[in-house]
């Protein structure tokens, strides 16, 4: 609460506006700085592959470390001075780590024919170039880059500010939802409050940077503010004025307010009052769901399910383990008027309640003769993820008049109808966000579906639908969200002049046809994944490939678009298709991706179909394990080899269908797929044929188990000595070992053993972590500590080493380096 006592504004004791992670804000010019202390740690000068400079300060390892942004001026002046790194000097106590880059008109980004720093700034607005989302577009590259790098923990990103760098950190805040929070220490608010800005101050561009505009995208996020009650350079009156801009947009969104102000006794004008970055700091640490979590052990994770931390290997090979199916499959089964066949799932575990709660799309034809429950979303629930409730809700009816099943049901477990357009509503695909500030949108439902444009044209494309609870749908108000392509097979792509939309009366079926024939466009399936790298929503999903005639509709590859707030998407991007090394009845029919210890894996639906031109079956499916490590360029070492035996199982050994959502738990990794068995095109008669299965699978690897190195039976080059049985070896790429307290394995070694060796990063051995020296692990084994018979890691000296794996007649899933504060 802000109350005004004597014509100040002062802060109430107790009645925070919020409560927010730090980002603080720097001034140069015209603010009190204390003494400047000699930095005790190194900055680490680092570049982005789009050759973004950014320094870190008090990165002593390669560890995912919580991360704060400081931002001042330069990359110096924000991490050398204990004045600017504000906040940043007690977290730095917590593990975290600092990073900076020079602000537009500061640094390597002042310009010899420009003025420099805040004159630089009102130089660009009066020629309404915009530095602010210059500014916004280099972090969110630095953010990219750590969090690729490893050397940023996604989930706990902050940032701060000092005057001028306040301004944009909480500009930043705004920008990318990734940082958590936000602090500001003494922060412009509004640029037309300075001196450099008294020439432009009424311009409307520079009026369009203030920080009040971006206040409803900062509604309800945590955010910390420190100004002095007699700042006349930036000005106390405008920071409250923000504080309450912000406030006024939490409670416009029916969100909490959580944004702190402090408005503290500071004569000496434009400059942080003393104890503030102590304070918020201490505000930074609780802002995260785990208050303790940044005193947890730090861990940083390495799969080999590809070779993109391993240097070399010898005598070795990679192999799949495909997931097991649960005997009690499926665990779902359709005995509902409306479950006619069960198709795409969703499954989300709550954080707090712990249960499992499940998606799935119901078609039930022509039963209920209203178009818009042909094929609908239904619900259910679990306490173990095995046995499912169907609820009985009041959300949406369902009647029909066909036996066994006539009747009007007034209570279903349908929470989601279609939009009765052209086609059917399609695929359901859930993220629950336990932190999203706005409690009306913690689940958010992406699918396919035709409606109407603002202009009235009918179009098929994405649909998006929010949730408080999961059960009770809203559906956004922009849908349709893009536009897809439907219909037009085989015809050539359309001019740029050319309207794409079409239609004709089917004289033989007695209905008008409609064709959308968008020449490269998502198709009509969508499975949705947040990607923590990019910091955006993702899509990956069925586009069509032209033919080889330059037709359209020729076969499905997979494609990427993104967003950065569910409802405005991009255009898409095809990543990958059918190739050569496939037979030439191959199609991707969905692609669903999930993020996963910084590798992109996708559960890519293998589809035998589409030639029937050669008489070929067009109803068989298998799922690939496909891996990325960028989210652009795969690989499919394992096309010939099913991740999901679905085949054995009767109601899934025609179609399955994977999605973006697997169940990680402590030891044990869940994929709940749906299923049919009459194929994914097969359709028509099969879905009422009496042989008809459907419903949603369970399928399960231990912990990180995707796929295993272990060495080959037998090596015989001509450069042994002898041939060798059963025996390989691993040698990583450089890891820094500094800091690091333990080592664990996740591997099988029951038949066998497996010794680590260090190398120095020259590849010398190191006298007592030689081969020789090490105490083999010997069981099969999640957390496998590695050791050595005299000495321990923290006998190394600091630096990067090599570390060798010995296998013999064992194989290796993954690797932990966990180091405690």
């Amino acid at each position: 609460m802000l109350d005004e006592v004597n014509g100040k504004v002062v802060h109430k004791a107790g009645q925070s506006i919020a409560q927010c992670v730090a980002v603080w804000f720097s001034f140069v010019s015209g603010i009190c700085v204390v003494a400047q202390e000699q930095p005790s740690r190194q900055i680490v000068r680092c570049a982005t592959p789009d050759a973004i400079e950014y320094g870190i300060w008090n990165s002593n390892r390669q560890l995912a470390a919580p991360t704060l942004f400081v931002l001042s001026g330069t990359i110096e002046s924000s991490l050398e001075k204990p004045y600017f790194r504000q906040c940043g000097n007690e977290l730095a106590k917590h593990g975290w780590i600092c990073v900076s880059i020079d602000l537009p008109c500061h640094g390597t980004f002042a310009t010899q024919d420009e003025p420099s720093g805040l004159s630089g700034w009102s130089y660009l607005a009066a020629r309404e170039r915009n530095f602010v989302e210059q500014s916004n577009d280099r972090l969110t590259s630095v953010l990219d880059d750590l969090i690729k790098t490893g050397a940023t923990d996604p989930e706990r990103v902050a940032v701060c500010g000092t005057s001028r760098g306040g301004f944009l950190a909480l500009h930043f805040a705004a920008h990318d939802r990734r940082v958590r929070c936000a602090a500001g220490f003494a922060p412009v608010t509004d640029l037309a409050a300075l001196s450099e800005f008294r020439a432009v101050a009424t311009e409307p561009f520079v009026k369009s940077l203030s920080l009040e505009n971006v206040a409803g995208e900062l509604a309800g996020r945590p955010l910390w503010l420190v100004i002095g009650d007699q700042d006349e350079r930036v000005g106390t009156d405008q920071a409250i004025a923000f504080a309450r801009k912000v406030t006024a947009a939490s409670r416009a969104h029916q969100l909490e307010s959580r944004i702190e102000l402090n408005v503290l006794p500071e004569p000496r004008g434009h400059t942080t009052p003393d104890g503030s970055a102590t304070r918020a700091a201490s505000w930074i640490l609780n802002q995260f769901v785990d208050p303790t979590s940044v005193e947890r052990p730090t861990e940083r994770e390495f799969l080999f399910v590809d070779d993109h931390h391993i240097l070399y290997r010898s005598g070795t090979e990679r192999i799949l383990h495909p997931a097991n199916l649960h005997s009690e499959n499926p665990l779902i089964r359709e005995d509902k008027p409306w479950e006619l066949a069960i198709g795409w799932v969703s499954v989300a575990l709550h954080p707090e309640t712990r249960k499992y709660q499940l998606w799935y799309q119901a078609y039930g034809g022509g039963r209920d003769e209203r178009k818009t429950h042909k094929c609908v979303v239904c619900y259910a629930e679990s306490d173990d993820g095995v046995t499912f409730v169907k609820p009985e809700l009041s959300v949406h009816d369902f009647k029909t008049e066909r036996k066994p099943f006539a009747g009007h049901h007034q209570q279903t477990n349908i929470v989601l109808l279609g939009e009765g357009g052209y086609g059917d509503r399609y695929a359901n695909s859930v993220l629950l966000e336990p932190g999203e500030p706005d409690i009306s949108r913690r689940y958010k439902m992406l699918y396919t579906d035709f409606s109407k444009d603002e202009q009235g044209a009918e179009w098929p494309g994405f649909h998006a639908a929010f949730s408080s609870d999961g059960i009770h749908w809203t559906k956004s108000s922009h849908n349709p969200l893009n536009q897809t392509a439907y219909g037009g097979r085989g015809s050539q792509p359309p001019f740029s002049d050319e309207d794409v939309y079409s239609e004709r009366w089917d004289e033989r079926k007695q209905f008008t046809r409609k064709t959308w024939r968008l020449p490269i466009s998502m198709s009509d399936a969508v499975d949705v994944m947040f990607d923590p790298v990019r910091g955006v929503y993702s899509v990956y999903g069925k586009s069509w490939l032209q033919g080889p005639d330059g037709g359209l509709a020729w076969k499905h590859a997979m494609a990427r678009v993104d967003s950065r707030n569910f409802v405005d998407w991009s255009k898409p991007k095809i990543v990958a298709w059918p190739d050569e090394h496939d037979p030439p009845d191959t199609e991707f029919h969905t692609s669903p991706v999930f993020y996963y210890k910084g590798v992109y894996f996708c559960l890519n639906q293998i589809l035998h179909a589409r030639a029937e031109a050669v008489n070929a079956k067009a109803d068989q499916m298998h799922v690939e394990l496909m891996t990325s490590r960028d989210g652009l360029r795969w690989d499919r070492p394992f096309r010939d080899q099913p991740f999901f035996p679905s085949e054995r199982q009767a109601f899934s050994n025609g179609g399955v269908f994977t999605n973006s959502t697997p169940i990680f738990l402590r030891d044990e990794i869940r994929f709940y797929y749906g299923g049919y068995n009459s194929g994914a095109i097969g359709g028509g008669a099969a879905l009422i044929d009496s042989a008809q299965q459907s419903g949603v699978g369970l399928a399960t690897i231990r912990l990180d188990r995707f796929a295993g190195v272990r060495p080959v039976e037998t090596s015989a080059q001509s450069t042994l000595k002898r041939p060798l049985q059963n025996i390989g070896q691993i040698t990583l790429k450089p890891i820094d070992l500094t800091g690091i307290d333990q080592i664990s394995l996740n591997a099988d070694a029951s038949g066998g053993s497996i010794r680590v060796e260090i190398l120095t990063e020259d590849g010398y051995r190191v006298r007592g972590f030689t081969k020789d020296d090490a105490i083999a692990v010997t069981s099969d084994t999640l957390r496998g500590a590695v050791s050595w018979k005299a000495r321990d890691l923290g006998d190394l000296p600091p630096g990067k080493y090599l570390l060798r794996f010995h296998l013999d007649k064992a194989e290796v899933f993954a690797m932990s380096l966990v180091a405690s504060h």
